[in-house]
C-alpha cells in the first residue's frame, strides 16, 4: 500500500420516501487493486453488521437490506456505476456509498452524473481523508528515530543509518532525516527477491541502525531474512514506519526478543490484532466502513437525530456533519517497541503536534536478564553424530518416538547437558547438522554445516567437536576448549602372509638364487667325487662325504679335512670365494629388506609417512585438521599439504566414514584427532593409532579410567582368523613389552622359520633314527636267526657223525 495515497470517501445516500433508501444499499469502491470490494465485505460482516444489527433492533429493515460491495477500478468506472447501479433510477431505488483511493479518482464521480443532493441530504458531501504521507510524518519520525538510536540533537557522530525504502517509497519523503541526521547514511530499495542481497549489504557496511519503510508484503519477506542473518538481535536497532509487521514474532518457531526494535504504527495495535488488520490499506478500509457505519445507522435504523458527532478511528479522529460531511482533524500514530508478545506500547505521535517517546531501557548483560531472554525461546542445539562426542544411546538409534534430547549419548552431549542446567536452560532441543558437516568456506566465501547453521540463527549453540580456528572466528563465538587433543595417524597395519613372515629370512634372495645356491652344493660335490676318482686324496671323498662338506663350506666354513689334491684345492679356493659373495649379498641384502619393509609399512612421524608409498593419506575436506596443514610452516606438513592438495581424489575425504572404510580396508592412512582416532581405531583390527603433534589447547580434565573413549568390550570386534594360513598369526608368540624391543629389530616373528627348519630337521632326524634303529634291530635279528639256523644245522649234521664215530669205537673195542 503506497502510504502517499490519499483515501477518499464519496458517500451519496438517499432518503426515500422520506426517510428510508431502497432495500439495497451499494457500495462502490476505487481502489489501487482488485479484491479490495471482498475484503470490505467480509469487514463489514464480521464487524460492522452485527453492530448495526444491535443498533437497529427496532427497525426489521436491516435484515431486509441488502448490502452490496462492488469493485469500481479507474477504468469503466461511469460504465460499471451505469450497468451495477443503474444511475438514473437513483433517486428511486437506492443508496450509494462510493469511496475512492485517490485524489485524482474523484473527477470520475464529478462527471458520472451524479446528483449533486438527494431528499434527506440535500448536499452530501465527498468525504476526503487527505492521505498520511511519510513526508508529513517524517518529523514525527525524526524525533522518534532520535530517541531510539539515541542520538544528539547536533553535531556529527560516527553512527550509520541503513535506509531501506520499498515500493512507493522515496529519499524525498524522508528528506528532512537526511538533511538532520548526523552521522553517515546508505539507501537501498527493497523489492521482492531481493531481501537476501540488501541483508548481505547491510552486513557488509557495517551499520547497526536501520530504517524500514515499506508495505507489509515485502517487509514481511525482508524481516525474515534479517532474522535469518541475525540482524534482528539485540545489538542492532530497528525503525519500522507503518509496516505492520509489529505482531510478527515467530521465525520458524523462534522469537524476537530483542527491545531495539521501534515500530510506528496506526492503532491500536490490539484492535488489528483483534479484527486481523494486518495491512495499513485494511486499517484504511476499516476506517473508512466505520465512518459509513454511522450514517447507515441514521439510514437503515431510522434514528431521528442528525449525525453531528466526532469519531476516533485508528488513523486519527474525524468529525461527522449533519449534511454528510466528514472533516479529519488529527492523524495519530503509535510507538512500540519490540514484536510480538514482546511489544509494549512507548509513546503517541499526532498531526496536531502532539509527541511523546519513552525510551526503553538500556539492556543489561547480567546473568538473569540473559537467561530469562534465552529461555523465551526454545533453546535449540545443533550437534553431528561423532562418537563417542555424540552418539545414540543403545537402542535409541531408531527411535523416532523419542527427542534427541533424550536418544542422544556422549561425551560431549553430556557436558553440553551439565552446563545448560547449570545455566537454568530448561527448554532445550537437539536436532542432526542435516548435511553432517562441521563447517568449510569455498571459493566464494559461502559457509556450510554447522557454521552456516549458526551464522543464519537456526540454533542457538553447537554442542560438537567443533574446532576454534581464525576463519570460523571472525563468524562465530566460542567457548573455552573443552578437550585437548592432538593430531595423531590412524592406519591399520598390513598382515602378511604367516608363511611368508615366518619364511622372511628366505627374502633376500629369490627362488632362482636358492636354487642355483643349493645347484653349487650338489655341482661341487660331483666334481670334488669326480676329482677323488681320478686323483684320490688322503681322505675318503665319496659322494656322501662331498655333499656334507660343500654344504658344511658354505654355512660353516671349513669342516673336515679338506682335498690335499691341487686339483680339488683349486675347486674348493674358488667355491669358497663364490661362499663368502652369497654370504655378503644374503646379510645386505636381508638387512636392506628388512629397512625397506619398515620404512614402507611402519609409520612412526609425518616424516615417514610423507617417506612411504604403501598407504594413501590424508584427511577430511574441510576441517580444521586440514587447515592446520595449509596454514602451517613446517616443512614436513608443507610437503603433506601440497601432497593433498595434488592427489584430493584419495587424500580428501568427503567425511570422516569414508575416511575410516579407506582405514579398514588397508589402503589409507587417516591424519585427524589423536583422541578420535584412538576411539575408532578399537573397533578397527590390527590398526595403530601412532603420533601425537599440533594443535594443543586446554582443556577439561578427565580421570585415565573415563569410559567415553574406550568402546564396551561387547562392540570390539573379533580379530582372530578363521582360515588358513592366517590363522597361524594367533599362535605366534608375541614379545612381552617388557623386553622394549627396539622398533625394526629382528625378533622371534621374523626369524621363526629357522626355528621351523629346525624343528623339521629334528623331527626327520628322530625318523631317520628311529628307521635305523628299526633297520638295525631287524638286521640283528636276521644275523642272529641265520646263526641260529646255521647252529641246528651243524647239530642235526653232527649226530649222525657222532653215531657213526660210536659205533666205529664199539666195534674197534
Amino acid at each position: 500500500m503506497k502510504i502517499s495515497f490519499l483515501l477518499s470517501i464519496l458517500a451519496v445516500a438517499g432518503l426515500f420516501g422520506g426517510t428510508r433508501c431502497a432495500t439495497t444499499i451499494n457500495f462502490a469502491l476505487l481502489w489501487d487493486e482488485p479484491g479490495v470490494a471482498s475484503t470490505a465485505s467480509n469487514m463489514f460482516k464480521q464487524i460492522f453488521l452485527p453492530d448495526l444489527r444491535n443498533s437497529c433492533l427496532s427497525s426489521p429493515d436491516v435484515n431486509n437490506t441488502v448490502f452490496k460491495f462492488i469493485d469500481a477500478p479507474q477504468k469503466g468506472l461511469f460504465d460499471i456505476l451505469l450497468a451495477n447501479l443503474q444511475i438514473d433510477q437513483l433517486t428511486k431505488s437506492g443508496c450509494l456509498f462510493a469511496g475512492a483511493f485517490d485524489q485524482a479518482e474523484l473527477g470520475l464521480f464529478a462527471q458520472s452524473g451524479i446528483p449533486s443532493g438527494v431528499p434527506g441530504y440535500p448536499s452530501m458531501q465527498i468525504h476526503v481523508m487527505a492521505p498520511l504521507t511519510l513526508t508529513m510524518a517524517v518529523e514525527g519520525v525524526y524525533k522518534a528515530l532520535t530517541e531510539s538510536l539515541r542520538l544528539p540533537e547536533k553535531g556529527s557522530v560516527d553512527s550509520k543509518l541503513s535506509i531501506i525504502l520499498g515500493p512507493g517509497y522515496s529519499i524525498e519523503e524522508l528528506q528532512a532525516v537526511v538533511d538532520r541526521y548526523p552521522g553517515y547514511m546508505f539507501f537501498y530499495q527493497l523489492r521482492l527477491g531481493n531481501e537476501d542481497a540488501i541483508v548481505n549489504k547491510l552486513k557488509a557496511s557495517g551499520s547497526t541502525n536501520f530504517l524500514l519503510a515499506s508495505p507489509a508484503r515485502e517487509a514481511d519477506f525482508f524481516i525474515s531474512a534479517a532474522f535469518n542473518s541475525l540482524l534482528l538481535s539485540s545489538p542492532y536497532r530497528w525503525f519500522l514506519f507503518n509496516v505492520r509487521l509489529v505482531d510478527k514474532n515467530n521465525f520458524a518457531g523462534f522469537k524476537v526478543v530483542s527491545k531495539n526494535i521501534t515500530s510506528m504504527e496506526f492503532g491500536p495495535i490490539s484492535t488489528a490484532i483483534a479484527y486481523n488488520l494486518s495491512r495499513a490499506r485494511e486499517i484504511y478500509i476499516y476506517d473508512m466502513l466505520s465512518i459509513w457505519n454511522v450514517y447507515l445507522k441514521k439510514i437503515v435504523c431510522k434514528q431521528p437525530n442528525d449525525v453531528n458527532e466526532s469519531y476516533s478511528g485508528m488513523t486519527g479522529d474525524f468529525r461527522l456533519y449533519p449534511n454528510g460531511s466528514v472533516v479529519r482533524t488529527e492523524w495519530r500514530m503509535h510507538f512500540y517497541g519490540g514484536l510480538g508478545s514482546e511489544r509494549q506500547r512507548i509513546g503517541n505521535w499526532s498531526s496536531l503536534g502532539s509527541f511523546h517517546f519513552s525510551r526503553q531501557p538500556n539492556r543489561v548483560l547480567d546473568e538473569a536478564t540473559v537467561i530469562n531472554e534465552l529461555n523465551k525461546n526454545t533453546f535449540r542445539v545443533v550437534t553431528i553424530l561423532k562418537p563417542p562426542f555424540v552418539k545414540y544411546k543403545k537402542g535409541f538409534e531408531n527411535r523416532n518416538d523419542v527427542p534427541l534430547y533424550d536418544a542422544l549419548d556422549g561425551f560431549a552431549i553430556d557436558i553440553c547437558k551439565e552446563i545448560l542446567k547449570n545455566m537454568s536452560i530448561h527448554d532445550v532441543s537437539f536436532f542432526l547438522q542435516p548435511d553432517n558437516q562441521y563447517g568449510s568456506r569455498d571459493s566464494r566465501g559461502n559457509w556450510n554445516g554447522i557454521v552456516q547453521t549458526l551464522m543464519q540463527g537456526k540454533a542457538n549453540f553447537a554442542c560438537a567437536s567443533l574446532s576454534d580456528t581464525t576463519d570460523r572466528r571472525q563468524v562465530l563465538k566460542f567457548t573455552q576448549p573443552y578437550l585437548n587433543f592432538q593430531l595423531s595417524i590412524l592406519y591399520k597395519k598390513r598382515i602378511e602372509n604367516p608363511l611368508v613372515f615366518m619364511f622372511q629370512f628366505m627374502r633376500p634372495f629369490h627362488l632362482y638364487t636358492w636354487l642355483a645356491v643349493i645347484g653349487s652344493v650338489v655341482g661341487l660335490s660331483i666334481v670334488l667325487t669326480v676329482l677323488h676318482k681320478l686323483s684320490r686324496n688322503a681322505a675318503n671323498f665319496g659322494i656322501y662325504e662331498t655333499i656334507f662338506f660343500s654344504f658344511a663350506s658354505l654355512i660353516q666354513g671349513i669342516t673336515g679335512t679338506p682335498p690335499d689334491r691341487p686339483s680339488g684345492q683349486l675347486v674348493i679356493a674358488i667355491y669358497w670365494l663364490f661362499a663368502f659373495v652369497i654370504l655378503v649379498a644374503y646379510v645386505t641384502n636381508y638387512a636392506a629388506t628388512r629397512t625397506l619393509n619398515r620404512l614402507q609399512s611402519e609409520i612412526t612421524s609425518l616424516s615417514t609417512l610423507y617417506a612411504q608409498s604403501t598407504y594413501d593419506y590424508g584427511t577430511v575436506a574441510g576441517t580444521s585438521y586440514f587447515t592446520l596443514f595449509e596454514n602451517t610452516t613446517d616443512n614436513t606438513q608443507q610437503q603433506i599439504y601440497r601432497y593433498m592438495i595434488n592427489n584430493q581424489e584419495k587424500s580428501l575425504m568427503p567425511n570422516l566414514t569414508v575416511a575410516l572404510e579407506l582405514v579398514v580396508n588397508g589402503t589409507y592412512a587417516l591424519i585427524y584427532d589423536s583422541a578420535l582416532n584412538k576411539y575408532n581405531g578399537q573397533s578397527i583390527c590390527n590398526s595403530v593409532n601412532i603420533g601425537a603433534f599440533s594443535l594443543q589447547s586446554a582443556s577439561f580434565a578427565m580421570p585415565v579410567s573415563a569410559e567415553y573413549f574406550n568402546l564396551d568390550p561387547s562392540e570390539l570386534p573379533d580379530c582372530r582368523s578363521t582360515t588358513f594360513p592366517d590363522l597361524l598369526h594367533d599362535y605366534i608368540p608375541e614379545e612381552p613389552p617388557f623386553f622394549g624391543t627396539k622398533n625394526g629389530a629382528l625378533t622371534l616373528n621374523n626369524t621363526l622359520g629357522i626355528a621351523v627348519i629346525n624343528l623339521v630337521g629334528c623331527v626327520m632326524t628322530l625318523f631317520l633314527a628311529i628307521v635305523e634303529f628299526a633297520y638295525l634291530r631287524c638286521k640283528n635279528w636276521q644275523r642272529r636267526r641265520r646263526q641260529r639256523a646255521l647252529e641246528r644245522q651243524v647239530e642235526i649234521n653232527a649226530v649222525p657223525k657222532l653215531t657213526a664215530d660210536l659205533e666205529q669205537m664199539e666195534s674197534v673195542a
